[in-house]
C-alpha cells in the first residue's frame, strides 16, 4: 500500500494504492477528498485497510473483500460526529497489529477488534456484515499524558511515545498480543 495526503489551491486531496509486488503496477486505487486521513494502516489479518478522518476523528475501514464500492468506508465510531467535521482527526494515529487496531486520538488510546458472531447476516454484495468492538486502553485524563507521537509493535507489547516526555510506554497483552 501507498498512500499520501495533498494539498492545494483546490483542497486537500487523499490517495490511496494497493500495488502487486509482481507486476509493480496499482490494482486499486482511491482519490477522496471527503474525509481525509489523519493516518492509514492495512491490516492483513483483517483483510481490512483502517483510517482516521482528519476532520471527523472517527475511524473507518474499508473491507478488502469489497473495494470495488464507490465509497468503501464503513464508520466504526460514532457516525452522528461524521456531519459535524471540527477537524478533530488531526494528530492522530493508527497501527495494526495482529487481529486488533490501535488508534490514538489526542492522548487517548482506543482498542479497535472485530466480533465475530455467529450469525448468517449478510450485507447487500453477500459478504458477511463486520461488526467492530471498541475498547478504551488509556484516556488522558485518567493517566495523566500528552498527545501521542508514535505507536510501534513487537509481540505481544505496544509501545508509546508522546509529545514532550522522554519516557515510553509499554503496553503489554496477557494473551495473543495486541
Amino acid at each position: 500500500m501507498a498512500s499520501g495526503s495533498h494539498s492545494g489551491p483546490s483542497g486537500v486531496m487523499d490517495n490511496i494504492k494497493l500495488w502487486d509486488i509482481r507486476s509493480g503496477k496499482a490494482v486499486w486505487e482511491l482519490k477522496e477528498k471527503i474525509d481525509c486521513f489523519s493516518d492509514v494502516t492495512v491490516s492483513d489479518n483483517l483483510s481490512a485497510i483502517f483510517k482516521v478522518g482528519v476532520n471527523f476523528g472517527e475511524v473507518f475501514f474499508a473491507d478488502l473483500r469489497n473495494l470495488g464500492a464507490e465509497n468503501p468506508w464503513v464508520c466504526l465510531g460514532d457516525k452522528r460526529k461524521v456531519v459535524n467535521g471540527k477537524k478533530e482527526g488531526v494528530g492522530c494515529k493508527i497501527e495494526s497489529h495482529g487481529n486488533q487496531v490501535s488508534c490514538s486520538k489526542g492522548g487517548d488510546l482506543e482498542l479497535w477488534s472485530e466480533v465475530l458472531i455467529n450469525s448468517s447476516r449478510k450485507s447487500e454484495d453477500g459478504l458477511e456484515d463486520r461488526v467492530f468492538r471498541r475498547n478504551l486502553m488509556g484516556i488522558v485524563k485518567d493517566i495523566g499524558g500528552s498527545r501521542i507521537t508514535h505507536m510501534g509493535f513487537g509481540g505481544n507489547k505496544m509501545f508509546v511515545t508522546r509529545k514532550d516526555q522522554q519516557s515510553v510506554e509499554v503496553w503489554q497483552s496477557s494473551v495473543r498480543g495486541f
